[in-house]
């Protein structure tokens, strides 16, 4: 945990307000796209963001630093994530509306989107097991360690889950484009 961390954390737990707001403005993105990742639709993302930062200030007492004040965060949204799929079974594309005005652009911007399609869809099909390992590592970037502490696993397991992850990903992949691209 960095400095500035260790500093919001101490100010919170002496009553200072600011400091959670401090915290909101440099965490709220990162959760929220965290979540959409995960596979959660854009308004429920916003749900779980405030409801993370809700369980983070009733319960930051119990952050204890043994990680990153990120990484503590992110455990609490993915955790309502799971909650929420776990009740609703519920699923969004990630992709984003680009309009282009040259139309050899436009029909890129289509394979471009239908790859994309593809690949959520593909991370929509996995077990939860393997896609929650799969976006935290290969589309969040977050380290073993990490990982580690969020999912509350040990690595070698998030190393194996990994691997059969991508290899069930793969095929699912295969299949689809196989099918229509």
């Amino acid at each position: 945990m960095n400095l500035n961390n260790k500093e919001l954390i101490e100010r919170l737990k002496e009553g200072d307000r600011k400091a959670f707001s401090e915290i909101f403005k440099q965490y709220a993105d990162k959760v929220y796209n965290s979540v959409v990742k995960f596979g959660v639709n854009r308004d429920d993302a916003l749900d779980i963001v405030q409801i993370t930062f809700y369980k983070l200030f009733k319960n930051y007492s119990q952050f204890k630093g043994n990680s990153s004040l990120l990484t503590y965060i992110i455990s609490i949204a993915l955790n309502e994530a799971k909650k929420k799929y776990k009740k609703e079974k519920f699923y969004t594309n990630l992709d984003e509306e680009i309009y282009l005005s040259d139309e050899a652009e436009r029909n890129e911007q289509r394979k471009t989107e239908r790859i994309k399609e593809i690949v959520n869809d593909g991370l929509k099909r996995l077990p939860l097991k393997y896609r929650e390992v799969i976006i935290l590592k290969d589309i969040d970037g977050l380290s073993l360690k990490e990982i580690e502490k969020i999912l509350k696993i040990s690595q070698q397991t998030i190393k194996t889950r990994l691997h059969r992850g991508r290899i069930l990903l793969k095929e699912i992949l295969k299949n689809e484009l196989d099918k229509g691209m």
